[in-house]
């Protein structure tokens, strides 16, 4: 980080249980960035400005904001720097949740039902699914100015570039600096693992974006090439020994893999699985459940120490080497 580059933490509230979430100014000796913009409440919109306000900031004296993935915490106040005149950096997979692109979000609930069908789920529990629609309710219908890709420089001086990190978020990047600094938003957080979340597909997609958790230890595999010495999150205390913390959920990862593989005796369905990890949890949290054993079960596939295939729309599991072995 050159001398005259600046970073301010902005916690705004969210109304999630994960708490605040850090929005980052980066202030060059050219430009003035905000990365990431809270949700869509009047509490956080108040919340930024204030937070501006404390370091001689206003809205309209910002270049640009950068939008690090589609989540409502990160991306619902988006709409409101639109309004003013700022213009909006992010991914393009960004695009359709930020616009709301009502064709491919009409698609989400017949996406997700369908998902929840595979995984052997009976109807009184998919009908707890929430509504695609629902995610949006703090997320202001923006517009998306300027794609963002690997490799992208985002200041002028070209010491900041964009690092592509999908997993938690299919869409999610991260902006890496010379100096080591690294916004990482969600794909590293200190205190617990950020969850691989499946996701609606888009077109083009490869195969690994129906496999987040592939694509999340992709990315952290890939951060082990780069040099950083300080990781600022999404949530909680920045990172300082980034190396450490990427073996250590590399590592969670493969632990709580090896830890489902105990119960796949014969052939055991998602649902059948997830009724013995999570017990009376299960209908409380859903929609992450379900990411959560895809997660693990897609890991063991991948790792080759269960098969899967799919029987009467339904998606069966079973350890390699049983006598009741599936094949893909």
């Amino acid at each position: 980080m050159r001398q005259e580059d600046k970073i301010f933490t902005l916690p705004i509230p969210t109304p999630f249980p994960v708490g605040d979430i850090n929005c980052y100014l980066l202030r060059t000796d050219t430009e003035t960035i905000l990365i990431d913009c809270g949700p869509d409440t009047d509490q956080a919109w108040q919340a930024m400005q204030d937070g501006l306000r404390k370091i001689g900031v206003t809205v309209s004296m910002l270049d640009k904001v950068i939008v690090t993935h589609h989540h409502a915490d990160h991306a619902g106040l988006a709409y409101r720097f639109s309004e003013q005149g700022i213009p909006i950096y992010g991914h393009a997979r960004l695009r359709p949740y930020l616009e709301q692109d009502q064709a491919f979000l009409s698609r989400g609930d017949d996406f997700l039902q369908r998902l929840a069908l595979s995984f052997g789920v009976p109807d009184e529990i998919r009908a707890l699914l929430p509504s695609y629609l629902s995610a949006l309710k703090w997320l202001g219908k923006g517009r998306l100015d300027h794609v963002l890709q690997e490799g992208d420089a985002i200041t002028e001086s070209g010491t900041y570039r964009v690092i592509e990190l999908p997993g938690h978020a299919s869409d999610q990047i991260g902006i890496l600096g010379q100096s080591g600094v690294l916004f990482a938003a969600d794909h590293l957080l200190a205190r617990v693992e950020p969850n691989p979340l499946l996701e609606q597909p888009q077109p083009g997609d490869e195969s690994d974006m129906k496999r987040p958790v592939l694509a999340y230890m992709r990315s952290l595999r890939k951060l082990q090439g780069e040099r950083i010495e300080i990781a600022y999150t999404g949530h909680g205390e920045p990172i300082r020994d980034v190396p450490s913390l990427i073996e250590e959920r590399l590592l969670q990862r493969k632990a709580r893999g090896e830890q489902l593989l105990k119960h796949i005796e014969g052939t055991k369905t998602l649902f059948e699985l997830a009724q013995v990890t999570y017990g009376n949890r299960l209908k409380k949290s859903f929609p992450l459940v379900m990411s959560e054993m895809k997660a693990r079960l897609d890991y063991l596939v991948a790792s080759g120490q269960i098969l899967v295939e799919k029987q009467d729309g339904i998606l069966r599991y079973t350890r390699k080497g049983s006598e009741h072995e599936s094949h893909e």
